[in-house]
C-alpha cells in the first residue's frame, strides 16, 4: 500500500498541471441597471441604511470599513458590549495582517502590546519529527502570523470601522429580520431597541449562521470544533513562537500552542471532521488529554504550566456554504464558512471575505441592482479567491487521517529543505496559496523520497524517526 503511495504522489506532480486546465472557471454576469439606481446616486442623507451587517466580528467590521471610508451609510449591529471574547486559536495569518496594515491597526496593536509576531515556529508530526525555523528574514514586511486576542482585535477593527463613518451599535441582539419587495427594503427588528431598515443585509453572525439558518438557506449545523486555554507566561517550556502538534489519534484535527504578549500562550485544540472516532462531543477530552497524555505537547507546556482558564469552546463552519447570497442579501465570515477544513483557521478569509463583499457592493452600487443573479457575483469572487480551495481541503484531511506517515515525511522534508520550505508550506497550510500547490514537484519530490526512506526503516524494523535538527 505505501509503496502505491508514493507512486500516486510521483504522479501527482504531473496532475498539477491537469489541475491548471480543468480549475473552476466562470463568467460574471453583466450587471444590468436595476429600478434603484436613481435612489443609489442620489447625494444626501436618506431614511435607511445603504447596507445594515449583523455582527462586528473581523468580517463584518472589515466589510464596515471599507463601505464607509467609501462614503457609504452603513449600520454595524453588535450583540454584546466591547471588549468581548471569542475562542479562538488567535493566530492572525498574512492576509488579514495585510488588511490590518491597511487599516492602520496592525503597527498600533504591535506598539500598545497587544500582538506578537511569529518569528519562530513549526510542528511536530505524528511520528515525533519536529522542525522549528525562523521567518523574519525570509518574509519581510508581513510576518507569517501574530497571536492577538479576540477580545483586542475584534474590538480595535469595530472602532476603526466607526471612525471611518460605520455607525456601531453594540448590545444590539438582532431578533428577526423582513423583507419588503416593493420598498426593495430590509427591516432588521432588535431585541429592546428600535428597528432599523436597509437597502442591503450583511450576516455576519459567526459560525452558528443563526440568522441564514432561520431564513432557511443554511440547513447544517457547523462541522467541527475547536478549544482554548491560556496558559501564563513564564511558567511553560515553549521558546518559539508557535508550534502546531498532530497527534496520530486526533487527525485530521491538531493541537497548537501560540505565543502572545507578555509569554503567555495560547493552547488550543481543533475537532476536524474526518476521523469517526473523533466527534465534537469529545473536545473536553482531546483537549485535557493532549496536555498529559501526548509526550510533545506535555514536554512544550511543562509540569508547571498555569492554566488562567477553564477550557471554552466554539463551533467551526466549515468549508463554505453552497450559497452566501440572496435578494438584497450577502453571508459572510464563518456565517458562510469560510473556515479552512484542514487548518480550522477563519480570520484571514473572514477578514478577505468580507473585503471582498464591500468591493462587490461598491462596484454594483451605482446600478441600483440587488436581485439575487447579481448578488450571487459575490459569491462566485469568494469562492475563486479561496472557497475552492476548502474541497483540496477536505480531501487532504481525509488522506492524512488514512496516512499519517505523510505528515512525518513532509516534516522530514522541511528538515532537509529548511527555513524557506517551511515558510512555502506554511502559505499553503494557511491559505496563501491554494493547496494544490503542494502537488508541484518542488514539494512532491522531496515529500515522497522523504516517505520511501521512512518506508524502508519500517521495513528493515526502524521506528522510521530520525533526529530531528531543531526542536522547540
Amino acid at each position: 500500500m505505501y509503496v502505491l503511495l508514493a507512486v500516486l504522489l510521483l504522479l501527482a506532480a504531473a496532475a498539477f498541471y491537469v489541475y491548471r486546465s480543468i480549475f473552476p472557471s466562470y463568467h460574471e454576469p453583466a450587471v444590468a441597471t436595476g429600478k434603484y439606481a436613481a435612489e443609489c446616486t442620489k447625494k444626501g442623507d436618506k431614511p435607511y441604511y445603504d447596507v445594515a451587517i449583523v455582527g462586528a466580528g473581523p468580517s463584518g467590521s472589515t466589510c464596515a470599513y471599507y463601505m464607509a471610508k467609501a462614503g457609504h451609510k452603513v449600520l454595524l449591529l453588535e450583540k454584546k458590549q466591547f471588549p468581548r471574547d471569542k475562542f479562538c486559536g488567535d493566530a492572525v495569518c498574512k492576509t488579514a495582517i495585510e488588511i490590518l496594515m491597511e487599516m492602520g491597526i496592525y503597527d498600533t496593536l504591535i506598539k500598545d502590546n497587544k500582538a506578537h509576531v511569529a518569528d519562530s515556529g513549526g510542528l511536530c508530526s505524528p511520528g515525533g519529527l519536529s522542525f522549528i525555523g525562523k521567518s523574519k528574514e525570509i518574509l519581510g514586511v508581513v510576518p507569517a502570523a501574530i497571536a492577538v486576542k479576540r477580545t483586542d482585535l475584534d474590538e480595535a477593527i469595530a472602532r476603526t470601522a466607526q471612525k471611518a463613518g460605520a455607525d456601531l451599535k453594540e448590545n444590539h441582539s438582532v431578533t428577526t429580520v423582513s423583507f419588503n419587495d416593493a420598498q426593495g427594503l430590509w427591516t432588521v427588528n432588535v431585541e429592546n431597541n428600535p428597528s432599523f431598515t436597509a437597502r442591503v443585509l450583511i450576516f455576519a453572525d459567526g459560525s452558528p449562521s443563526k440568522m441564514a439558518t432561520d431564513m432557511g438557506i443554511v440547513k447544517e449545523p457547523p462541522q467541527g470544533t475547536c478549544s482554548r486555554c491560556f496558559v501564563k507566561g513564564g511558567t511553560h517550556n515553549l521558546k518559539s513562537d508557535g508550534v502546531v502538534f498532530y497527534n496520530n489519534g486526533l487527525l485530521p484535527g491538531y493541537a497548537a500552542l501560540f505565543k502572545h504578549p507578555n509569554d503567555e500562550l495560547n493552547y488550543c485544540c481543533y475537532l476536524i471532521p474526518g476521523n469517526p472516532e473523533v466527534t465534537n462531543d469529545k473536545q473536553k477530552y482531546w483537549h485535557d488529554y493532549l496536555v498529559t497524555k501526548d509526550v510533545n505537547v506535555s514536554k512544550a507546556l511543562g509540569k508547571d504550566a498555569v492554566f488562567l482558564e477553564p477550557m471554552r469552546a466554539a463551533s467551526l463552519r466549515l468549508g463554505g456554504i453552497p450559497k452566501s447570497y440572496g435578494k438584497h442579501l450577502l453571508i459572510i465570515g464563518d456565517a458562510a464558512g469560510m473556515i479552512d477544513p484542514l487548518t480550522g483557521e477563519g480570520i484571514h478569509h473572514a477578514m478577505d471575505g468580507g473585503k471582498i463583499a464591500a468591493q462587490f457592493l461598491m462596484e454594483v452600487w451605482n446600478k441600483g441592482n440587488f436581485e439575487e443573479e447579481v448578488m450571487q457575483i459575490y459569491h462566485l469572487r469568494w469562492m475563486k479567491a479561496f472557497g475552492f480551495d476548502f474541497k483540496w481541503s477536505m480531501n487532504i484531511c481525509l488522506f492524512l487521517y488514512r496516512f499519517p506517515i505523510l505528515l512525518d515525511a513532509a516534516t522530514a522534508a522541511i528538515q532537509r529543505k529548511g527555513d524557506l520550505f517551511l515558510a512555502r508550506w506554511a502559505d499553503i497550510m494557511t491559505g496563501r496559496v491554494p493547496k494544490v500547490h503542494l502537488l508541484r514537484p518542488e514539494f512532491v519530490v522531496v515529500i515522497t523520497y522523504e516517505l520511501i526512506i521512512l518506508l524502508a526503516k519500517r521495513l528493515i524494523g526502524g521506528s522510521g524517526a530520525v533526529a530531528n535538527k531543531k526542536t522547540q
